[in-house]
């Protein structure tokens, strides 16, 4: 799963923020300890947070087994 960094609508790269290669929007919130929030592609809210990189990439496989 390749991640790239996620642009805004005039082409800036905005921090801590990622698309995967399959459009899930990945972002770093900071609260004591990191999350990631996790956004389906076209999705306006999150529907899974993870605590690490190896979360974020077991969610997104198993949300997309689901919808396959």
């Amino acid at each position: 799963m390749k991640w790239a960094p996620k642009r805004n609508r005039d082409g800036q790269i905005q921090q801590n923020c990622w698309i995967t290669d399959s459009g899930y929007t990945v972002a770093e919130c900071r609260l004591p300890e990191a999350r990631y929030p996790i956004t389906r592609p076209g999705g306006e809210l999150p529907f899974a947070y993870a605590k690490d990189r190896d979360e974020v990439i077991a969610i997104i496989k198993r949300d997309q087994a689901r919808t396959a």
